[in-house]
C-alpha cells in the first residue's frame, strides 16, 4: 500500500515532534509543515536532522514495507535542499515513493 500525502504527514511530523520533545525544543514540538528543517533559523544540528531521516526511513519501512534512502545523491545535487522545510521533504518523500512503485509496477 502507497501512503497518501496525508498519511506521509502524519509521520513526518510525529518525527518531528518527538525529536522536539527529545530535544526539549518547543518550535519542533509544534511543528507544521512550515517548520524548517535546514539552514538558517533551524532548531536541528546536522546530526539531528541524519537521526531525524532515518527515523522517517525507518517508519515508512515499518507501516508501509517501502524502502528508502532519503539522503541520497539525488537529495544532495538538487539546487534547493529537499530538508529545508517540512513540506519540501513531505514532497521529495511523496516523488520517491512514486518513483520507487513505477519500478515495481
Amino acid at each position: 500500500m502507497r501512503p497518501d500525502r496525508t498519511e506521509l504527514t502524519k509521520i513526518i511530523l510525529q518525527t518531528l515532534q518527538e525529536l522536539g520533545q527529545d530535544l526539549e525544543k518547543p518550535e519542533l514540538q509544534a511543528a507544521d509543515e512550515n517548520t524548517r528543517l535546514f539552514g538558517a533559523r533551524c532548531e536541528l544540528d546536522s546530526i539531528n536532522l541524519v537521526n531525524f531521516i532515518a527515523d522517517i526511513e525507518e517508519r515508512i519501512s515499518d507501516e508501509f514495507n517501502i524502502h528508502l534512502i532519503l539522503a541520497n545523491q539525488s537529495a544532495m545535487s538538487r539546487s534547493h535542499s529537499p530538508f529545508r522545510r517540512v513540506s519540501s521533504c513531505i514532497d521529495y518523500v511523496m516523488e520517491l515513493i512514486a518513483a520507487d512503485s513505477s519500478t515495481h509496477e
